[in-house]
């Protein structure tokens, strides 16, 4: 099957799981590295084609970027996390946006909507920015961010450490939180200078009141030598892979 076969044929898959609510949310636990319990979830995107096979975005997110479909998987995996958030009191759920859905109107609107609507679970909520498209138009992002921040919701840089971030990013997007990429992460163990520069964050991070995540922890040790650099939060393997995730009300 030729490339442009292949992209016609996964386009249609995803107009269906559009139609169908067959976008769906699994999410990944967030360690709170004191306590040692799940504090917050990750949502992330999946979709479930006609042969009810999940399929991760990898496969799907480029396509629909493409097209003029790319917006509705977003106001679905917003739907997704805001039910689950209504269905637990006791976490919070991140969620990633992209720079072109922060620049999107319509995205905006869905987003405030929800917010407005469900005022209480702002605080319950952090948009993660994601860390793989540069800042076109800054004073969008910068209404935006100023907008739910009003709404309690908090920022995070995501993937710091990899492609375009740089600290320049956390003093114009000031985050509450920054996920320390795992490309870092993965080195740790035999590499000073991966946990030189953790340290050297998480102190930064420390003075300006902003919390830590470190991605992609996939052992014990790993997990020990982050919490005893003073990293907040730990995220990976070791602690669950994403899954759907239903959660009984209090």
């Amino acid at each position: 099957m030729n490339s442009d076969i292949k992209n016609k044929t996964m386009l249609e898959q995803i107009k269906c799981a559009i139609e169908n609510k067959n976008i769906i949310s699994h999410f990944q636990p967030i360690i709170n590295n004191q306590t040692n319990e799940i504090e917050k979830y990750e949502s992330l995107v999946r979709l479930i084609n006609e042969n009810n096979e999940v399929l991760l975005p990898n496969l799907f997110l480029g396509i629909s970027k493409a097209s003029n479909i790319y917006c509705e998987i977003t106001k679905q995996v917003l739907e997704n996390s805001f039910l689950i958030l209504q269905e637990n009191q006791g976490i919070s759920i991140s969620i990633n946006l992209s720079m072109s859905d922060i620049e999107n109107e319509e995205i905006q609107n869905t987003i405030l909507f929800f917010l407005d609507k469900h005022s209480e679970l702002g605080k319950r909520i952090i948009f993660e920015l994601l860390e793989d498209e540069r800042i076109i138009n800054f004073k969008v992002i910068s209404r935006f961010i100023y907008s739910i921040k009003k709404r309690e919701v908090r920022i995070a840089i995501d993937d710091f450490g990899s492609g375009y971030s740089n600290f320049e990013r956390i003093f114009r997007l000031a985050p509450d939180i920054i996920k320390i990429d795992g490309s870092i992460i993965g080195g740790l163990e035999n590499n000073n200078y991966s946990r030189d520069l953790i340290e050297s964050l998480v102190y930064f991070s420390k003075k300006q009141g902003i919390k830590t995540i470190g991605e992609w922890v996939e052992s014990e040790s790993t997990y020990t030598i982050l919490r005893n650099i003073g990293v907040d939060y730990s995220q990976g393997y070791y602690f669950g892979k994403p899954a759907a995730l239903k959660i009984s009300k209090n």
